[in-house]
């Protein structure tokens, strides 16, 4: 579901890109591998014991393997549960391979970092860094979110869905339908609306979610434009959804600004200063992009290349659909409409 990439830029302080520049892994040995991709990282809730489970992805050309984990909330080891009959056996192990364009996922009833000794109880909500160490020298800085359920929390297709998928078939423009449906995860993040802290305080109306950042000189604002033209076509139904513009630059767009930005569109419209780690955590479950880059010939610009695709949340937090940049608006309206119809 990952949407259009693009590139957009503008001339920022050199002090500003220092700060934004800094990468999440590092090679010891000096040489251009790429970073291990981190995703989805989340942890049982635990008094003295705990879990941490995530999916591991090699985007290089040669090996990674896993070799050791580093944790300030307690020792970490990799482990590896297998059942033999009704015998369930949790054993350590030496490392974990993961191949050259491969995922490998650590995941409960398998692979796992076991979190021992733990100082302090894991509470639901909490977050819990830790470092993974790979035997290439490279080291990689994760936060896990402490979750009673997995992230991304993946649904059983239900009515709806197959209502959508049949909708498909039968040439009905109702997005691209998310199959299976995802619970996206809940986030608190400084907001253009002071009575909204969490994605969830919009629960109850459906969403349209788009990923962006207020300097884009194209994409977002089009995008923005045509919400405002989606809100006008679904007249009084407009008032079940709820337009949402998540920045992903949040060093500039703060939630002041972002206000002010929102309001040349429609002040209705709801916006989200959404940190970094806020936007690793909840990635997998929509699949969206962003990375910040510096161009070559001047320290003083970056820019940043990001997803163009919207979300479509329904009013209990479950991703249905997606819509591709610059859809029409009409056709975006009439399948908002149809999913509303059928809720």
């Amino acid at each position: 579901m990952k949407g259009l990439r693009f590139r957009c830029g503008f001339v920022a302080l050199i002090a500003l890109m220092v700060l934004v520049a800094g990468a999440s892994a590092v090679n010891a040995q000096g040489d251009s591998r790429p970073p291990v991709r981190i995703a989805g990282a989340w942890a049982r809730p635990g008094e003295d014991m705990s879990a941490a489970y995530m999916r591991l992805t090699n985007g290089g050309t040669e090996m990674e393997r896993l070799v050791a984990v580093r944790s300030e909330a307690g020792m970490a080891e990799i482990h590896e549960m297998q059942m033999e009959g009704d015998i369930m056996r949790m054993r350590p192990v030496e490392g974990i391979d993961i191949p050259p364009g491969e995922t490998v996922a650590l995941q409960p009833g398998g692979l796992h970092i076991m979190l021992m000794g733990l100082p302090e109880p894991l509470a639901a909500g909490d977050t819990l860094p830790l470092t993974l160490v790979f035997a290439s020298g490279q080291t990689v800085e994760v936060t896990a979110w402490v979750s009673s359920t997995p992230i991304p929390f993946e649904l059983e297709p239900d009515d709806l869905t197959e209502q959508s998928l049949a909708a498909v078939d039968a040439g009905i423009y109702v997005g691209q339908v998310a199959n299976p449906p995802i619970q996206v995860q809940d986030f608190a993040v400084p907001s253009s609306d002071a009575t909204v802290t969490r994605l969830s305080d919009l629960n109850g109306t459906w969403r349209v979610i788009f990923f962006g950042y207020m300097h884009c000189p194209d994409f977002c604002p089009l995008t923005l434009a045509d919400y405002k033209r989606v809100k006008a076509l679904l007249r009084d139904a407009a008032e079940d959804v709820t337009f949402v513009y998540v920045s992903v630059d949040a060093i500039r767009d703060t939630p002041e600004a972002i206000r002010r930005y929102l309001a040349n569109f429609d002040p209705d419209f709801v916006g989200f200063s959404a940190d970094d780690e806020t936007l690793s955590r909840i990635q997998p479950d929509y699949g969206f992009y962003y990375q910040r880059r510096m161009d070559s010939d001047s320290l003083a610009v970056y820019t940043i290349d990001h997803s163009t695709r919207s979300y479509l949340v329904d009013p209990d937090g479950v991703l249905r659909a997606s819509f591709a940049y610059r859809t029409d608006p009409r056709a975006v309206a009439d399948a908002l409409r149809w999913y509303m119809d059928r809720w």
